[in-house]
């Protein structure tokens, strides 16, 4: 009798130590571990993250671009300002399109051959024309040029000059030179009275700058 109660006691024990792990082998199938798509489910998240870091990169970059391009501009906005300036003044020799004036007294009498006022004509025919630059034989044309006669001279930029003279004036070619040949302009009265204006179209008109006495004057003129 004790030999089968403690069969039946060893058979229970069995029994039960069987449940366990039957019941711990259902637990891990009904908790799987990490699978496949959570994993997935990580690389994309991470690769989130990585884009908008790189989104980040690329907004910044943008804006350090746009900033760089602002300053290049506002750059060359003052290099051109200061380049016009220098044009106008005088400060710079010049280089462009425009045309050449030949002008000579030919066989005009002497009440009708070429003066100061003349010249002066002339210099404000072609800056209304849209002359950006303008010399009269080697001198340059600025604000600060005096053009004036004395004895049997002109005077321009304290250097004398007489007839023929050769003027020069950068722009547009054939406005330039319209402007000139106007009916009833300098090129007709030249005609009537016996002066001779040859007029050549360039696509390479090349000015000097101003002479260092003239620009030594506009600097302490301009001087506070």
């Amino acid at each position: 009798m004790r030999v089968q109660s403690g069969q039946i006691a060893v058979g229970l024990a069995a029994l039960l130590l069987g449940l366990m792990v039957a019941v711990e082998f259902r637990l891990q199938e009904v908790v799987p571990a990490p699978t496949a798509t959570n994993q997935l489910l990580t690389l994309l998240k991470q690769a989130d993250q990585k884009r908008n870091q790189l989104n980040q990169q690329v907004a910044h970059l943008d804006m350090l671009l746009d900033q760089r391009l602002t300053r290049e501009a506002s750059a060359q906005r003052l290099q051109q300002e200061l380049t016009e300036d220098e044009i106008l003044a005088g400060t710079i020799p010049v280089q462009g399109p425009g045309v050449t004036v030949t002008w000579s007294n030919g066989n005009a009498p002497v009440a009708y051959q070429i003066t100061d006022i003349d010249l002066l004509l002339l210099v404000n025919e072609l800056r209304a024309a849209g002359a950006e630059a303008i010399s009269i034989n080697g001198q340059r044309i600025t604000a600060q040029t005096e053009i004036r006669s004395a004895a049997n001279y002109i005077l321009i930029n304290q250097a004398q000059s007489q007839a023929p003279f050769t003027v020069k004036a950068i722009g547009e070619p054939n406005t330039l030179a319209g402007a000139l040949t106007l009916a009833g302009g300098l090129y007709d009265e030249s005609q009537q009275e016996g002066l001779v204006m040859i007029i050549h179209k360039s696509q390479s008109v090349q000015i000097p700058a101003a002479p260092p006495a003239l620009l030594t004057n506009i600097s302490e003129n301009t001087s506070p």
